[in-house]
C-alpha cells in the first residue's frame, strides 16, 4: 500500500509543478487578447491543436470583392449560425500574392466604436492586427480596415477564432477584395510613371 501512496504522491507533487512552472496562457489561454508573439503564427499558444474542421466563424465583407484605391474596408468577425459564438480572434492583413513562409500584414486596423477589440503592432507595424479584449462570448465584431497608400493589389483577411481555449481555428480566409482605380481599372498609376 505504500508504493501505491508513494506513486500518487508522485503524480500529485508532479501536476503541481508543471502546473506552477507552465506560462499562464499555455493553461487558461490569454482572455486580454492575443500576446505578440501569435502575431507570426496566428496560433494561440493554449497548448492545443487547431481544428482541422470548416470554422463556423467567418469575415465578412459587405462591401464585396472590389474596392477603389485608398477606400477603407468594414470588416465583420461573425458566426454562421445563431448560439455558436466565439471569444477570442486575431485578425491581419496580407497582400494575396505575398507567398512567403511569413509573409507581413498590410495596411492599418481601425476600431469601431462599441465592437470589442484592440489594435496590435505586428512585424514592427503600428496597427496592424485586432485582437479580443476579453473572453465574453461574442457572435459578431466590426472593425474597418486601411490599405496602405496607394496600393493596388488584392488584399485577404485571415482571422484566428477561439471559441474556447481548446477549440479554435487558425488563419481562417475571407474572400479577396482588388483595389481598384476610380475609374474601374487595376492598373497602377504609379508603376507607370517609374516605366
Amino acid at each position: 500500500m505504500s508504493s501505491l501512496n508513494a506513486t500518487l504522491s508522485a503524480i500529485v507533487v508532479g501536476a503541481l509543478w508543471i502546473l506552477i512552472l507552465a506560462p499562464v496562457d499555455q493553461i487558461h489561454g490569454t482572455p486580454t487578447g492575443a500576446p505578440i508573439a501569435a502575431c507570426e503564427s496566428m496560433t494561440p499558444g493554449h497548448g492545443y491543436d487547431a481544428q482541422n474542421s470548416a470554422s463556423p466563424f467567418k469575415t465578412e465583407i459587405p462591401t464585396g470583392e472590389t474596392a477603389f484605391m485608398d477606400d477603407p474596408v468594414h470588416l465583420e468577425l461573425r458566426s454562421l449560425s445563431s448560439g455558436t459564438y466565439f471569444k477570442g480572434f486575431l485578425i491581419m492583413a496580407f497582400d494575396k500574392d505575398d507567398t512567403s513562409a511569413t509573409p507581413k500584414p498590410i495596411g492599418t486596423f481601425k476600431l469601431i466604436e462599441g465592437s470589442d477589440g484592440q489594435l496590435m503592432d505586428c512585424s514592427g507595424k503600428v496597427s496592424t492586427a485586432v485582437t479580443h479584449t476579453n473572453n465574453v462570448v461574442k457572435n459578431l465584431v466590426r472593425i474597418d480596415w486601411q490599405p496602405p497608400k496607394y496600393y493596388m493589389g488584392t488584399a485577404i483577411f485571415r482571422t484566428t477564432f477561439v471559441q474556447d481555449v481548446s477549440t479554435f481555428w487558425v488563419k481562417t480566409e475571407s474572400i479577396s477584395v482588388t483595389f481598384v482605380m476610380p475609374d474601374g481599372s487595376t492598373h497602377d498609376p504609379m508603376k507607370a510613371a517609374n516605366v
